[in-house]
């Protein structure tokens, strides 16, 4: 993985994760105050690095530097509504953090976090019956069987993407391809009828 990912990362572990995003957010928020506020040149090099190093930047060149946040293993983690770490999932348009939650099975996922959802990508090996739960936990507007034989066929690198926005719903095939290639990741169009179709205000 470390040679298909270029971007400064993070291993935590989920019991310190809340503690480092409440860490990150707040970084963000004093790195867009240097931005908005020409802050740079009055810092003492401790407060630089201090923030930088939060944030995984080498200076103050990025305007919005964006976040990704990927959750193993998910579905323990956002059962209980409670958690400091579901209440995160959706205020994250301030501190421009964007969440993968990996997961086994959607069918577990609770209602607020579907209607949130923008994007799944949907790997390949699993049966007929997890499918169905997919399919209809989902609410893909595509024929189910059609969308089936195209799920059936996918490759060892390649995955369903499922994209909701405010033109409706998409459907494409991704390839992720061997790091050892110039491209990473191929996006084109599956030869089938899709549908638009409106489904979810994107987050």
């Amino acid at each position: 993985m470390k040679d298909l990912i270029t971007i400064p990362t993070k291993i935590v572990p989920y019991a310190e994760v809340n503690e480092v995003l409440d860490e990150l957010i707040e970084c963000k928020k004093a790195y867009d105050d240097v931005i908005e506020y020409k802050l740079e040149n009055q810092m003492k090099d401790e407060s630089k690095k201090d923030i930088l190093s939060h944030i995984g930047a080498k200076d103050f060149s990025i305007k919005f530097p964006h976040t990704i946040v990927l959750f193993d293993d998910a579905m323990s983690i956002f059962k209980n509504k409670n958690n400091p770490l579901y209440k995160k999932l959706f205020k994250n348009r301030q501190p421009r953090i964007t969440y993968f939650l990996c997961l086994q099975v959607i069918i577990g996922s609770d209602a607020s976090i579907k209607s949130n959802v923008d994007t799944i990508y949907f790997f390949g090996g699993f049966n007929r019956q997890k499918f169905n739960l997919f399919f209809y936990q989902s609410s893909i507007p595509l024929d189910k069987e059609t969308l089936w034989n195209e799920y059936v066929n996918l490759g060892k690198r390649e995955a369903l993407l499922v994209q909701y926005n405010n033109d409706g719903t998409m459907i494409n095939l991704v390839a992720f391809m061997k790091p050892s290639l110039s491209r990473i990741i191929i996006w084109k169009p599956l030869q089938v009828p899709i549908v638009k179709f409106s489904l979810f205000e994107p987050i």
